[in-house]
């Protein structure tokens, strides 16, 4: 319930004034059988002649058991750790504060227990900006002796290097239909 207070106050705030085009980002997770290290960029536009000055949530995947830890928020634009509150385990909220024509961009890092045979990471909440990503990239970084059983998204290519597996997926004008999961 709570991840649906903040999408409709996200598009609210969207609809009503201040806007930030959320258009690219850039995600490298990490998987073992114990964990998913995310480490994601977000960049975000103001191509207005007004300061924007935004709330964005960031959620989690919301599992029984499935702590999140390890969160890191940077704001690589400004060259600054950025404070977040933490919203229960559902995720946490920033402000997002960008000049007339100018980009924020963002890091993103958390470390997740996982429970089960699978790892999700949530892309859905993009439909809630209103318009695709024009960019995306993910890659899953996975030692060479895990087996991934199956994706949501097939990737684009695999690359082995040394002792790892790297999946990695190009996507251009992407609208997320589903979450990215990985089965292991």
């Amino acid at each position: 319930m709570r991840k649906i207070f903040y999408l409709v106050s996200l598009v609210c705030s969207i609809s009503f004034g201040q806007r930030a085009d959320f258009y690219r980002e850039d995600i490298t997770f990490r998987l073992d059988s114990i964990h998913l290290i995310v480490e994601g960029y977000y960049w975000f536009a103001n191509h207005s002649d007004k300061h924007v000055n935004s709330n964005i949530f960031y959620p989690f995947p919301n599992y029984h058991c499935e702590k999140i830890d390890s969160i890191r928020l940077y704001n690589i634009s400004a060259g600054q750790q950025t404070f977040y509150k933490l919203e229960g385990a559902s995720g946490i909220t920033f402000d997002l504060l960008i000049a007339p024509h100018d980009t924020a961009l963002f890091r993103i890092e958390y470390r997740q227990m996982l429970s089960g045979d699978s790892a999700v990471y949530i892309l859905r909440t993009t439909q809630g900006w209103g318009k695709p990503l024009a960019r995306a990239e993910y890659k899953l970084i996975v030692h060479d002796t895990m087996k991934i059983k199956r994706f949501s998204y097939p990737p684009d290519k695999l690359y082995n290097i040394e002792n790892e597996k790297i999946y990695y997926w190009k996507k251009n004008n992407f609208m997320p239909a589903k979450n990215m999961i990985f089965y292991f």
